[in-house]
């Protein structure tokens, strides 16, 4: 398996307050390993050289390529199936697994081996999608579409954790007490959420800023972004309600990532998976792809010369979402807590929450 990587991140804390958050990556950059290539090399190498989330990266990839060369764009409906899979089975590892681990409670194992290998078949166009669906509801929710669609407040998500339905509402519960005793010194000012571009919005905003410093450290008007399924559904009235109501974000990030589970689910039922992957080629020779994973937009670029690779940039959820001056930093500074253990378990609540597809090593230094 390549390396990828690792972030590391340094809590710098006075004992009482956090004074400031230093993120520093190692991700390796695409363009070392497919520059001069030939570009079916390079859609064979992808996979190969980020395993996680590999259908997207693949599927952007092919795309990028595709539109590059001039070739028609994917319509496959298996194509863009796959990734939304790949992405459902992104979020119910952390739904599931990750975070009730983290706040104590059972993880679900049973339940997510069950489902990771019902949508592995609907991936290969078997299996039913329809009849997951409906599981989904009543078993992390206790509810009918119908009901769920009900909740669009902060208090009715809060009636519906108390009554304890379904698998999620313990899970809901806990981090919602535990945002809840959040405390900070002056207000959160946090990081603007991503808007919705499309491919066509990219290439317009980006096409000059193509280049290996953006890669590293994406930015938009010289600012950091978070991008992820709270971006994605930042306008759903459920989540503008719970952005209100506990602005540190831990519940919207884990809310947004259930809405984006179903939402999926719905879409795969009905057999409507467009949009995920878009692709487009503004200059001759060159072409830029996005896909919506379950951590955000990645973004794959690639300029071709002579029938070879001459540039190929890649920019992943992580590089926004673990800026130097991102989500992560912008939510923790601030953070008024007296107890270095329970500062270790928030800052992880955080991490989880922003989800790095690398692995990572927190270090907490005593100002």
């Amino acid at each position: 398996m390549p390396d990828m990587g690792k972030l590391n991140i340094r809590i710098i804390w006075d004992g009482n307050v956090v004074r400031d958050v230093e993120v520093k990556s190692n991700r390796p950059q695409a363009y070392r390993m497919l520059k001069g290539r030939m570009p079916d090399n390079a859609v064979q190498m992808v996979p190969l050289l980020y395993s996680v989330c590999g259908k997207a990266q693949l599927a952007a990839c092919i795309t990028a390529i595709s539109a590059a060369q001039g070739n028609p764009l994917p319509q496959d409906s298996n194509f863009e199936r796959g990734v939304a899979c790949e992405a459902m089975q992104e979020h119910l590892w952390r739904l599931l697994l990750d975070w009730p681990e983290l706040l104590r409670l059972p993880r679900q194992q049973q339940q997510f081996v069950r489902w990771h290998g019902a949508l592995k078949e609907i991936a290969n166009g078997q299996g039913n999608a329809k009849s997951l669906l409906a599981d989904l509801h009543q078993e992390l929710l206790g509810l009918t579409p119908a009901e769920w669609q009900q909740i669009d407040s902060y208090a009715k998500l809060s009636d519906w954790q108390k009554a304890g339905k379904g698998l999620l509402a313990p899970v809901f519960a806990a981090l919602d007490f535990k945002e809840s005793q959040l405390d900070f010194v002056g207000e959160v000012t946090p990081c603007a959420l991503q808007p919705n571009w499309s491919a066509a919005d990219v290439w317009k905003t980006y096409a000059s800023y193509l280049d290996h410093g953006f890669t590293a450290v994406p930015q938009y008007e010289g600012k950091p972004l978070e991008t992820g399924a709270l971006a994605h559904n930042q306008y759903a009235p459920l989540l503008q309600d719970i952005l209100c109501k506990r602005p540190a974000r831990l519940q919207a990030r884990l809310i947004a990532r259930l809405v984006d589970l179903l939402d999926s689910a719905e879409a795969l039922a009905h057999e409507n998976n467009t949009g995920r992957i878009q692709g487009i080629s503004a200059l001759s020779a060159t072409g830029l792809s996005v896909a919506r994973t379950a951590r955000g937009m990645l973004l794959h670029y690639v300029r071709i010369e002579a029938g070879r690779i001459a540039e190929y940039l890649t920019v992943a959820p992580t590089e926004w979402n673990f800026h130097p001056q991102g989500s992560l930093v912008s939510g923790l500074i601030g953070l008024k807590e007296s107890d270095e253990e329970r500062l270790m378990g928030t800052v992880k609540s955080y991490v989880l929450s922003l989800d790095p597809c690398v692995e990572y090593e927190i270090e907490i230094s005593h100002a």
